[in-house]
């Protein structure tokens, strides 16, 4: 019976204390940087809009914006959360720095440009310093002191404040159209496909498959395998960062 009586109060006191995480292990303003936001009881408390967009730095200097929304890839849906949930957002930068992988391509950086607004805040960038390069953050989002520091400060900025000046230098001057045929051409490179899965007209019909015949989504892309990460152990290399 104490054992019994051990792991419920555990059991229960594991998920009364899980969501409340953000007090203690995070910086202020979880609805925005959402650092402890996943299983927190903060459901329906924000809106947020905005852009991101992620600036690649090849080896010899060649550079080329990407944005979720120009990705075929992915649903509406996942558009949506892979814009402004910054977990989302990494994972889905961690997708394109495999398909430069796959294409050949000897990426050295990936820099962010975003601008957001929470709750009708003056808008401000979410994801900067703009000299931030993503690839050092890879596969470590949310993690706390031993793991690793937060990401507040390093990629993610702090909340901004109520009232005030626009704290966005531009407000998306980027083409959707370049940003589209950017993310196609790597989707080709990569050796990925979009074709239809059944002969269909609709938009849904239409899948991206990957070299091996594969649907695109079931190759597991954004995770850091050992692969990537030699690939991005030899990046850094490149541009001589190490990993933080």
């Amino acid at each position: 019976q104490l054992r019994l009586l051990l792991c419920f109060c555990g059991y229960f006191g594991w998920h009364l204390v899980w969501p409340l995480r953000h007090f203690v292990l995070y910086a202020p303003g979880v609805s925005w940087h959402e650092e402890g936001h996943l299983h927190a009881w903060h459901m329906k408390l924000r809106s947020k809009g905005g852009w991101a967009v992620l600036e690649a730095v090849e080896a010899g200097g060649r550079t080329t914006l990407y944005t979720p929304t120009s990705d075929r890839h992915l649903t509406y849906g996942q558009v949506k959360k892979a814009i402004d949930r910054p977990h989302a957002f990494l994972l889905w930068t961690t997708g394109l720095a495999r398909l430069h992988m796959m294409a050949g391509r000897n990426l050295t950086a990936l820099h962010p440009r975003s601008c957001f607004s929470l709750n009708s805040r003056p808008a401000a960038p979410l994801y900067a310093p703009p000299t931030a390069n993503l690839l050092d953050f890879l596969g470590g989002y949310e993690l706390v002191p031993p793991f690793g520091p937060s990401a507040v400060g390093r990629w993610l900025t702090s909340l901004p404040p109520s009232s005030g000046e626009d704290q966005c230098e531009h407000h998306l001057p980027y083409r959707a159209d370049l940003m589209r045929k950017n993310m196609d051409e790597l989707h080709t490179a990569a050796g990925l496909s979009f074709r239809s899965d059944g002969g269909g007209g609709r938009r849904s019909d239409w899948k991206l498959f990957a070299p091996n015949g594969q649907f695109a989504y079931t190759q597991k892309l954004h995770l850091v395998d050992d692969a990537l990460a030699d690939y991005l152990r030899r990046s850094r290399g490149v541009h001589g960062e190490g990993r933080t």
